[in-house]
């Protein structure tokens, strides 16, 4: 009997940790897909801020009709869904940058916390032995999330305008440069691995990522990259913070760059690429995989 009961209990412990898991991934995806569509909106101010020379107040409103937005009419998703992806007053379209914002981000956050912060919670209670640890790894986590959001707002605005705004780049590249102290400062206090060879790869990452945007935007005169795009691919190579997987961001942002840009530049004509939007969906997909193939890889699959 008292083994059936540890069995029953077991049973039960397993159900609250899937429980708990989702509770926390569907969390974080709401979280996502709030700060996607607060992203688009704070491009979209930078844009009349800065370059309009107009104010948008402190609410949302449609850009065509200056009405408003009510808050029932702001959710996230599903608010652009309900609505067909129009303004309920005037009902001219309001975009789909907003939407592929909001689910953009919210994907991210989802596969971001997957990666990254489930294992933390999975190995809780081994690492609050070690609260410096257990400490550096939720700030490594939160600060990429920060730059993720930093990171949308850029490739919404390098999207729609084709420009990378200085000011935003800057504050990428800082945060960037907190994800990769903080890594370091995280190899010295567990010890596993060297903190010089670590800045060395990452010093590397530097060359390849950034040093190959900044190539092809002196040698395509601006065609297949912008001035700004290396100095992104600075910030993302600062945060990776591994050769390895800058190598292969550069790849996959060049590969998405073909899939995408190049058959819309055939029907067109047109042979300038915004190379922003690739660079940041590169980056998010090998975040993960450079924390989850290894799991993998240790389990079987």
């Amino acid at each position: 009997m008292a083994c059936a009961e540890n069995k029953g209990y077991g049973i039960m412990g397993v159900m609250v940790d899937v429980a708990v898991t989702i509770l926390i991934l569907v969390m974080m995806t709401i979280l996502g897909a709030v700060f996607g569509s607060f992203a688009c909106c704070q491009a979209w101010r930078w844009r009349y801020h800065v370059v309009e020379k107009k104010d948008l107040g402190q609410w949302s409103v449609c850009l065509h009709c200056k009405k408003r937005i009510k808050w029932y009419d702001n959710i996230p998703v599903v608010s652009w869904l309900v609505l067909g992806g129009k303004c309920r007053n005037c009902h001219k379209e309001i975009g789909k940058a907003d939407f592929l914002s909001e689910i953009s981000l919210a994907v991210a956050f989802l596969m971001l916390s997957w990666a990254y912060l489930l294992p933390i919670l999975n190995n809780w209670g081994v690492l609050a032995l070690h609260p410096e640890i257990l400490a550096i790894k939720l700030a490594i986590f939160v600060m990429t999330l920060v730059l993720l959001v930093i990171l949308m707002v850029l490739a919404v605005y390098d999207a729609k305008w084709g420009e990378l705004p200085t000011v935003l780049l800057m504050l990428a590249i800082i945060v960037g440069a907190i994800v990769f102290i903080l890594k370091m400062y995280e190899v010295s206090l567990s010890g596993e691995g060297s903190v010089l060879s670590e800045v060395i790869s990452t010093m590397i990452g530097v060359l390849i990522l950034a040093g190959t945007c900044f190539v092809l935007y002196k040698a395509s005169k601006e065609k297949l990259m912008g001035g700004g795009d290396w100095w992104l691919a600075l910030a993302l190579a600062l945060a990776l913070a591994n050769w390895w997987l800058s190598l292969w961001t550069i790849f996959l942002a060049n590969l998405l760059g073909d899939l995408v840009a190049l058959p819309k530049a055939m029907r067109t004509g047109k042979t300038k690429v915004f190379f922003g939007p690739f660079l940041v969906a590169a980056f998010v997909i090998v975040m993960v995989l450079g924390n989850c193939l290894p799991l993998l890889i240790q389990i079987g699959f």
